[in-house]
């Protein structure tokens, strides 16, 4: 009976496989793994020198695409077509679960690892469009400092993951399109060509810059797992612990994705806003208690970081750095690097936002994104970032001494340990950090997995495994062969592609709204009566599955 079940299992692995995407998508996987195994120094090199020709050589493409989908975003929240409901019914998630699984998806990788040192990072070298008149490791340093940090977690970071999420549900819940990052050019395409050429070559650029976005990620959180070790009990990994190391986590917390979305993901990513809350509370307090003047100098600096942001918006979004002295290294290795990162997670993270926001508006997701989830930021940089500064500056804690020692992970450990009470502190950001990973495993094994069979929604549980294994490959490889840097430059090759795709993405899908529903432009508020046209669906006598019938 056992032998039955487990061979059942089996077919409805290899039956549900998009067999392009995943044979493509395995096939760099396991050549990369290859390479980097016999031919370790080369791949090393090629990963270094990737780092110039691509993070300053196509710094325009990342900036000015980020800035276009920006804003194009920023007028469907404003314009009629907010209104636009996705699918019909309730929404399928209570408003907290949602923001939590929203921000869990988007940010957490980043966020956790970033928090306590970016700001840091930058006041004791500032950034190149602010170095002018201004000292790195001073207080006139920190506004500046501060304000990058935000603009690098807040409207921005949103876009590419919105250029995906939000067309794909458009066109799934109501043209009942399968889940599939080709779905974006639906409207172009037609139903029957998205398993064409060029919707292959589509799915199978997601699965390439999921895999290199995803493994960065976890690259992070895994180095900031075990820096944390090391830091707290003076366990040392070297290359082959941290490849096991890893693997290992990567594979167990995949394994809770078995659990399904509601079981899973939601209980996690509630915890781990919750957890989060705690530790600003913490931060906040525990400055205040530390030095009578940090709350208040903290929260000061976090308003002027805020009004600099938002005065500086298009200079920093714009900012290439090229003329500058060292200013082209210095936004290929931040501004760039970011861009190409949010880029790379698109599909898998507009996948699984399109997945949860069935049942509400554009709007709704749009304002979620660009108003919500950035002040969740804001309060996280300013709180957390501005404390780690102010620390620093007062002499209270050397954070910078221990980054130099370990590493920019070691960061949030050295701060909350510095706070009253960090004995309890520490263990409990080591938490967030774990539980953070094992979102972000889940996240992206979920989409991957979703990607390589032809959009099912639940994937098979050997699929989900099977890709969180080479995920844990891969971000174990990159950070032996060269920590930091070969995760930036990982994602910054891995994310070029996609950002064409984006751009078209949501122009495309601007089309399809003037289409279906008319230009709020020219017909104003009377357009929203109308449903869209064409939108026939049909169900699959094979697999159940809801597909798209061509337009009339």
């Amino acid at each position: 009976m056992a032998q039955s079940t487990d061979s059942g299992v089996f077919r409805q692995f290899v039956d549900e496989i998009d067999t392009i995407p995943f044979v493509l998508g395995a096939l760099i996987t396991f050549v990369f793994i290859g390479l980097a195994a016999v031919r370790t120094e080369l791949v090393s090199q090629s990963i270094s020198s990737a780092f110039t020709v691509f993070g300053q050589g196509l710094a325009w493409l990342y900036l000015l695409s980020m800035l276009l989908m920006i804003g194009v975003g920023a007028y469907l929240m404003l314009s009629p077509y907010g209104k636009i409901k996705l699918g019909d019914g309730d929404p399928e998630y209570s408003n907290f679960s949602y923001l939590s699984m929203f921000f869990s998806a988007g940010l957490s990788a980043g966020i956790v690892f970033f928090g306590p040192v970016e700001a840091l990072t930058h006041y004791s070298t500032v950034p190149t469009l602010f170095s002018s008149g201004v000292e790195a490791g001073t207080t006139g340093a920190m506004v500046p400092a501060l304000a990058y940090a935000i603009f690098h977690y807040g409207i921005s970071a949103w876009g590419g993951y919105l250029a995906i999420g939000i067309p794909v549900a458009y066109y799934v819940y109501e043209y009942g399109a399968p889940f599939r990052t080709s779905t974006v050019l639906l409207p172009v395409l037609g139903a029957k060509n998205l398993d064409g050429v060029i919707g292959r070559t589509i799915d199978t650029l997601a699965v390439v810059a999921t895999l290199g976005g995803i493994a960065t990620g976890l690259g992070f959180i895994a180095t900031q797992i075990l820096t944390g070790i090391t830091y707290r009990t003076g366990i040392q990994f070297g290359n082959v612990e941290t490849l096991l190391a890893i693997t290992g986590i990567t594979i167990i917390f995949t394994l809770s994705l078995v659990a399904g979305v509601d079981r899973g993901i939601r209980r996690l990513s509630d915890f781990n806003v919750a957890m989060m809350a705690v530790l600003l509370l913490a931060t906040l307090i525990g400055g205040i208690v530390l030095d009578s003047i940090s709350g208040a100098a903290v929260l000061n600096t976090g308003v002027l970081a805020i009004g600099t942001y938002l005065g500086n918006f298009f200079r920093m979004s714009l900012f290439t750095g090229i003329g500058t002295d060292g200013g082209a290294v210095w936004t290929s290795f931040w501004t760039v690097f970011y861009w190409s990162w949010w880029i790379a997670w698109a599909p898998f993270v507009g996948l699984f936002l399109a997945r949860i926001s069935k049942g509400r508006t554009i709007r709704e997701v749009l304002f979620t994104a660009f108003v919500t989830m950035t002040s969740v930021s804001v309060v996280w940089f300013t709180v957390v970032g501005g404390t780690s500064m102010w620390l620093q500056q007062t002499g209270t804690a050397d954070i910078l001494g221990a980054v130099n020692q370990f590493g920019d992970g070691v960061a949030g450990y050295a701060l909350f340990g510095a706070l009253p009470l960090g004995e309890l502190w520490q263990p409990l950001f080591l938490i967030l950090v774990v539980t953070f990973f094992a979102t972000s495993a889940d996240s992206s094994t979920l989409a991957v997995a979703m990607l390589t069979t032809g959009g099912k929604e639940d994937p098979s549980s050997i699929n989900r495994v099977f890709w969180g294994v080479l995920q844990g490959l891969i971000a174990s490889i990159l950070v032996v062969l060269g920590g930091a840097s070969a995760l930036r430059s990982s994602v910054i090759v891995t994310g070029a592609p996609f950002a064409v795709v984006c751009v078209v993405a949501m122009f495309v899908f601007m089309w399809k709204l003037a289409k279906d529903h008319g230009s709020p432009l020219v017909d104003g508020e009377r357009t929203w009566i109308r449903s869209p046209k064409g939108a026939k669906t049909s169900t699959s006598a094979d697999d159940g599955n809801t597909m798209v019938a061509e337009d009339d």
